[in-house]
């Protein structure tokens, strides 16, 4: 059954047909993980299949209620250094219940508590899968050969697996509130929060940390209160990390985001982050600065110098025009700025440029930036020439010297 359900999804899209593709959900949190790594694989799937891919989240899943007695053991110290805690849970995220709490010093606390069952089933599942396929990809070669299922599937346990342990979000979250710190002397880094961990009462399978009041950026969204000119700051920000420190957290998402009375972004659940090696933030900015200016060769010449294979000087003449085709006609049809230049990376793919698996993290923050500026601009926003605004000012700080 389970993996007649995941070739109904590989048929699905390799019909081309974008609304077939919610068949997804059919497979669970595999499916919805899966449908994740496949959102970023513009070298694979067309852009307008990640960009339907990238919208589910686990919310769409039926969820058992779980109380906080049921996910940490009585006897756990916690208990006995807070003054109250709730019982039932105030989200829900992926295999993870959050509780609200007080310490006895008066801190209020958000615990993290991942339900160990849910946990188990979802790896079972994913190694039931995994057997099952190799009997169809001997009748089925494309499978591998088109979406790289095999590659699909390994990633798929190494981000669930760094995901899922809970050590992990412990730890990225100090490296990024090390680097907020390094770089705290740009004022538009004021806005960035990380919460507060208590590192001496979490665990693998628990974080506690300050809890945050405010509002998360789906509720902003929802209910339109989300400006645009946060929009840009988050995306001046993101930019920075990548392009700058070379390390950004790389969940981007509307679950993932609060902003609080003070305006104040909290970045939460730090538990996967990116690292950019110096050479690729190099030709990651040199690409979005050949897009702002319009320059298709440079941009040609760009793609060639990051892929991992080389293309002939005929080839990057034939990928110099479809790269100006392909954006002329994107301007024609008003589709969005971003993403015109996430199908220039597709164009680029086409051709033979090989990217660097590192491309679709960053791939992962530009989709969630085009969510954001689609919902949030106005008719007299002009997010492209925002957009150049913003990468100059970069261009300037990666210029000097920390």
């Amino acid at each position: 059954m389970l993996s007649s359900k995941f070739i109904k999804f590989m048929k699905a899209l390799n019909s081309g047909k974008v609304e077939n593709l919610s068949c997804v959900v059919n497979l669970g949190r595999v499916g919805l993980r899966m449908a994740e790594e496949y959102s970023t694989r513009f070298d694979l799937l067309e852009i307008e299949q990640c960009l339907f891919l990238s919208q589910f989240q686990t919310p769409a899943l039926e969820k058992s209620e779980k109380h906080l007695l049921q996910l940490i053991k009585k006897h756990d110290p916690i208990f006995s250094l807070m003054e109250y805690y709730d019982n039932y849970p105030y989200s829900y995220s992926d295999i993870n219940y959050f509780f609200k709490g007080c310490l006895k010093s008066g801190v209020e606390i958000s615990i993290k508590a991942v339900n160990p069952v849910t946990k188990n089933n979802y790896f079972k599942t994913l190694l039931k899968l995994e057997k099952s396929l190799k009997l169809y990809k001997f009748f089925m070669p494309w499978l591998d050969k088109k979406y790289k299922i095999n590659e699909i599937l390994k990633d798929l346990e190494k981000h669930s697996l760094e995901k899922f342990n809970l050590i992990n979000e412990i730890r990225f979250t100090k490296n990024m509130e090390e680097c907020l710190l390094q770089y705290k002397k740009f004022s538009f880094l004021k806005r960035v929060r990380f919460p507060k961990i208590y590192s001496y009462l979490s665990s693998n399978n628990m974080v506690v940390s300050e809890f945050i009041y405010g509002d998360y950026f789906y509720d902003l969204l929802r209910y339109k209160q989300l400006q645009y000119k946060d929009v840009l700051d988050l995306i001046r920000i993101q930019l920075f990390f990548m392009l700058k420190v070379g390390v950004f957290y790389n969940n981007l998402h509307s679950g993932n985001l609060i902003m609080n009375d003070e305006k104040k972004i909290y970045f939460l659940d730090c538990n996967t982050i990116s690292i950019l090696i110096p050479e690729l933030r190099t030709n990651i900015f040199a690409i979005l600065e050949a897009i702002i200016e319009k320059d298709f060769e440079r941009l040609a010449h760009c793609f060639n110098n990051m892929s991992l294979e080389k293309l002939s000087k005929e080839t990057i003449n034939k990928l110099t025009i479809d790269l100006k085709h392909s954006f002329s006609n994107d301007l024609a049809q008003s589709n969005g700025y971003i993403i015109k230049f996430m199908k220039l990376f597709k164009i680029a793919s086409n051709h033979g440029i090989i990217f660097d698996n590192a491309i679709f993290s960053i791939f992962k923050s530009f989709i969630y930036f085009n969510k954001l500026i689609e919902k949030t601009k106005g008719k007299n926003t002009d997010f492209e020439n925002d957009f150049k605004i913003i990468l100059m000012e970069l261009k300037e700080i990666i210029k000097k010297k920390k």
